[in-house]
């Protein structure tokens, strides 16, 4: 509620930006229900926010090219668990993010997401996966295979197998 409240937009504003009903954004600013990763990406995308300004540490890893995993950034929800592998700097020109997808998550529970970047992704283990992309297809990916959603495409991709997706996605420019 702060972030709203800070940036003086009105709550049913907010549901109206970020394409959730003023019951759901009530319930999760009272505490009363968690957000799922997509829906918090929609909600920080409204208020000119990402998942990196939101998740930010503040702290700074010194010139070295290592990034150590114990200070990378990793946000999840029952169905997703995303790691961010670099800190957020100016002069990055992609960002590179480790995801597991649950099998638990159905078709019916998926969210289509809409990005305002390009995201290279490849599955390394698990899966596999269904990648929709609203009037582009459907398409099934299985281990090793990589596959690409331009900035602007409706798109969700959840497992259709029993173990979980394991993959690294490249985005362009980066966001998070």
């Amino acid at each position: 509620m702060k972030l709203r409240t800070d940036r003086g937009i009105g709550l049913r504003e907010l549901s109206r930006m970020a394409e959730i009903s003023p019951a759901t954004l009530s319930a999760i600013e009272n505490g009363q229900n968690s957000p799922t990763l997509a829906t918090l990406h929609k909600l920080l995308k409204a208020i000119s926010s990402d998942f990196a300004t939101f998740f930010s540490t503040g702290e700074n890893q010194a010139d070295s090219p290592v990034f150590a995993s114990s200070r990378m950034r990793t946000i999840e929800d029952e169905h997703r668990k995303y790691t961010f592998m670099f800190p957020q700097h100016g002069d990055m020109k992609f960002e590179l993010v480790r995801e597991v997808l649950s099998p638990s998550e159905s078709e019916k529970e998926s969210e289509w997401e809409t990005h305002d970047h390009d995201i290279g992704c490849i599955l390394l283990s698990g899966g596999p996966l269904r990648l929709q992309i609203e009037s582009k297809g459907e398409w099934t990916v299985y281990e090793k295979d990589a596959f690409l959603i331009k900035e602007g495409l409706r798109h969700r991709a959840y497992v259709i197998g029993e173990k979980e997706a394991h993959l690294v996605t490249v985005i362009v420019p980066p966001r998070y």
